[in-house]
């Protein structure tokens, strides 16, 4: 029936939890108006019964909802339609793999998996990968939206070259060579969790710059690790401890943006500079310039380079007029829709849209095609970023940086 309700098991959703994505991005749209009319929590899936039984009292959910403390369970669920999987991500394949090979269909947060292989693996040969939902929330921001008309409006003719600059400055502390005590610091410098520096901050800033301009057609990336010491320090800057990382902290890659997009000028090239840390004082921490034929885009964000969080005041879209010499800042706010202003934080808008876009597929009668302009990204879309941070990976294994470290 077009208008059957979406039976969704959230899995994460704790108050205990160290990062509170699934509680301040998935459950507001999930419990909003139009969230209700799409979509009904039936489940939830924690580390034990007993703590999703906790987690169900603390946000106020019915009684009726299930909770499970064994992915195997609730894959068995026949009442459950859809398996949010919002954890750390070493947790990813343990808590979704059930449900994909029960042919559930399953959200996943960024990254699928700790690893290529795991990810490719967790998908198996199933085809729920084809309309799942993996967490690249950034695609749907009204930035990336307003930029990809720019450049498909002809305003800077076609795309010749593109430079990206960001910094990680949120995850570190100001000086270089520490991070911030918070539960995520082991996170962030052990790569065999698979959720870190490259994972999750380079991967989610690239993806948006792919969605934008495309993939390249080749590259060349040198990683590098300038701390393996990393000083774990609080928000004062008093430091705590040390502890020993393997994951590279600065990324620099040059390459040729593949053909086939009608803004880009065939050669066209990206150039990209990521670190952890704070940039040069008094500079912003995400620069991305987009030069054109005609003119030149460029997008700064005060707080980095991860854009889920796009309506922290200060985000600017300049166009810069080479005819005229002129640069105007583009106005991109109004792409929000009317009832995301409801939700209350960025993330949750980005989120409530990719539930809405999935819901306005599902409810339809005849699902074989998307309603226009209602695509998400869906799982398969993850193996394609997980091969390019692979690579970036592999390049850092080879090289010299990684031999010096240890």
């Amino acid at each position: 029936m077009a208008d059957k309700i979406i039976r969704i098991a959230l899995v994460g959703l704790s108050p205990n939890a160290v990062t509170s994505w699934a509680a301040v991005a998935h459950l507001p749209y999930l419990q909003s108006a139009r969230g209700k009319t799409q979509y009904k929590i039936v489940a939830l899936l924690n580390s034990s019964k007993e703590a999703a039984e906790k987690a169900r009292a603390h946000f106020n959910l019915p009684s009726t909802v299930k909770a499970y403390g064994d992915p195997a369970l609730l894959a068995a669920d026949d009442e459950v339609d859809l398996v949010s999987v919002v954890t750390r991500v070493d947790y990813h394949y343990s808590a979704a793999e059930p449900s994909i090979r029960a042919g559930k269909a399953v959200y996943v947060e960024w990254p699928l998996a700790e690893s290529l292989e795991r990810g490719v693996a967790l998908l198996g040969d199933s085809k729920e990968h084809e309309t799942s939902i993996i967490g690249f929330q950034a695609r749907l921001s009204p930035v990336a939206t307003t930029v990809k008309k720019l450049l498909a409006s002809g305003r800077i003719g076609k795309v010749l070259a593109s430079q990206v600059r960001g910094f990680a400055a949120t995850a570190w502390g100001k000086r270089p060579g520490t991070i911030l005590a918070g539960g995520m610091e082991d996170m962030f410098t052990q790569r065999a969790i698979g959720g870190n520096f490259v994972t999750i901050l380079y991967a989610h800033m690239i993806d948006l710059v792919h969605f934008v301009l495309g993939e390249f057609k080749d590259s060349h990336t040198t990683p590098q690790l300038r701390w393996p010491e990393v000083e774990v320090v609080d928000e004062a800057g008093a430091q705590l401890r040390t502890v020993r990382s393997d994951i590279p902290d600065l990324i620099t890659v040059n390459g040729e943006l593949a053909p086939g997009a009608a803004d880009i000028q065939e050669g066209a090239t990206l150039s990209v500079l990521f670190r952890s840390g704070s940039p040069f004082k008094g500079e912003l921490p995400f620069v991305w310039y987009i030069q054109g034929q005609t003119g030149e885009l460029k997008i700064t964000n005060p707080i980095g380079p991860v854009l889920q969080a796009a309506t922290i005041p200060g985000i600017k879209i300049e166009l810069y007029d080479f005819t005229t010499d002129e640069v105007t800042e583009i106005p991109w706010e109004t792409e929000w829709k009317e009832w995301q202003h409801e939700l209350p934080t960025p993330g949750g808008k980005l989120v409530g849209d990719m539930y809405n876009r999935y819901a306005q597929w599902f409810q339809q009668a005849d699902r074989t095609a998307v309603p226009e302009g209602g695509d998400w990204p869906r799982l398969k879309d993850a193996i394609r970023r997980h091969e390019e941070i692979d690579g970036v990976l592999k390049d850092f294994d080879r090289s010299t940086w990684n031999k010096l470290a240890n």
